[in-house]
């Protein structure tokens, strides 16, 4: 089979990571005391601490993580604060909200229209928030960027890209001379709409184009979006549903999102949605955190030790693993220790920085060497006076 990992990575560290997310982060080597019981020891090939358990979303939107650490899209997040006004295009919503410390991180983008009272669902049963609290179901933007090229099984040629979404999206492409140009745009307050692109795209086997696509969520109560493309040839005619919209032509959100015609007529005139294959992630993002790979059993998990600041944790892992722990108080503020990335099956880790008589929830995480991660159920602990 060919090799189809683009030349922008080649030369990138292949590394590892976790998921679930939200608020702060204790830094301090002094933290992670681990123990090596007569075990080689054998580092980590990514560094887990790029991206955090307690800061990072895989695939909010639904569906499988690809399995290839170089595969998906990154995604940067805003909302808009207290006081704020609503917003009304993708770039005002970036540049009045407020910007999230969490990365998020999606195998694809083809979410048909739906309702979304319930916001987004994370991997650990929650919702996604912002790094308040509050759960998102309006008024927010996504920044997505990752490189598009061609499947293994698509021919080089021309092609069109278009953006079925509520509310608006834009696409942008980097072009030879590295600036960013606006391909799609499909921007403004409306119900699903198709956005098709200015011009098609020469694609061929070598072909890597870093894309930028920005998306944002207006009012409540519907979500979509869908980057779609297709192969043209040179002086066809625009699609004639371009433009398009109403959140029940394409899909019927009151029943599971079910496809109507004029999405089926556009998958028989030649659309469909960009997949997984399509997407590569770009040299400085380094590895996709939610690859999945054999996940470590923990077992044995103790509190053997507590303190006014803090506790000490020990556990095992049926194969080698790195260690942190993650304690959350009442009010679901995170605190994860620094790993010190070895790969070890005998775990012992302390973590300070608590607040003194606080109750806590304390899990264990570890993350084998193929990118598996677990987190453990929950111990209850309360510091010392």
């Amino acid at each position: 089979m060919k090799d189809r990992t683009p030349s922008i990575l080649k030369n990138s560290v292949a590394l590892l990571i976790p998921l679930t997310f939200i608020v702060g982060c204790s830094s301090n080597s002094d933290l992670n005391e681990t123990i090596v019981a007569k075990e080689e020891i054998r580092m980590s090939k990514m560094d887990v601490n790029k991206y955090p358990v307690t800061k990072t979303v895989c695939d909010p939107f639904g569906g499988t993580p690809d399995p290839r650490s170089n595969q998906g899209l990154k995604a940067e997040l805003w909302w808009l604060g207290s006081g704020v006004s609503p917003q009304h295009n993708v770039s005002t919503m970036i540049s009045n909200g407020t910007a999230s410390t969490q990365s998020l991180f999606f195998s694809e983008l083809n979410v048909p229209t739906r309702l979304f009272q319930m916001g987004f669902a994370t991997e650990a049963g929650g919702t996604v928030q912002n790094d308040s609290g509050s759960t998102l179901i309006e008024y927010f933007a996504l920044r997505f960027k990752s490189i598009l090229r061609l499947g293994l099984e698509q021919e080089p040629g021309l092609y069109q890209f278009a953006i079925l979404s509520d509310d608006g999206a834009v696409m942008k492409l980097r072009g030879s001379d590295g600036t960013y140009a606006a391909n799609v745009d499909n921007d403004g307050d409306h119900p699903t709409r198709l956005g098709c692109g200015v011009a098609p795209i020469a694609l061929d086997a070598t072909s890597e184009i870093p894309m930028v696509l920005e998306y944002y969520q207006g009012p409540r109560y519907h979500i979509s979006l869908i980057l779609l493309m297709r192969k043209v040839t040179a002086g066809q005619p625009a699609d004639p549903a371009c433009g398009v919209s109403g959140n029940s032509t394409w899909f019927d959100p009151n029943n599971a999102s079910k496809p109507q015609k004029a999405y089926t007529d556009l998958l028989a005139r030649g659309w469909a949605p960009v997949s997984k294959d399509n997407f590569a992630l770009s040299n400085e993002v380094m590895f996709n955190p939610c690859k999945e790979g054999e996940r470590p059993v923990i077992s044995n998990l103790t509190l053997l030790e507590k303190f006014n600041d803090g506790f000490i944790v020990t556990w095992n892992t049926d194969i080698p693993a790195t260690s942190q722990v993650v304690a959350k108080n009442a009010a679901g503020v995170q605190t994860i220790t620094t790993s010190d990335n070895i790969l070890r099956t005998s775990h012992q880790v302390r973590i300070t920085g608590l607040t003194a008589s606080t109750d806590y929830s304390v899990q264990a995480v570890s993350i084998s060497d193929t990118y598996g991660r677990t987190i453990s159920s929950a111990l209850q602990g309360r510091t010392d006076d």
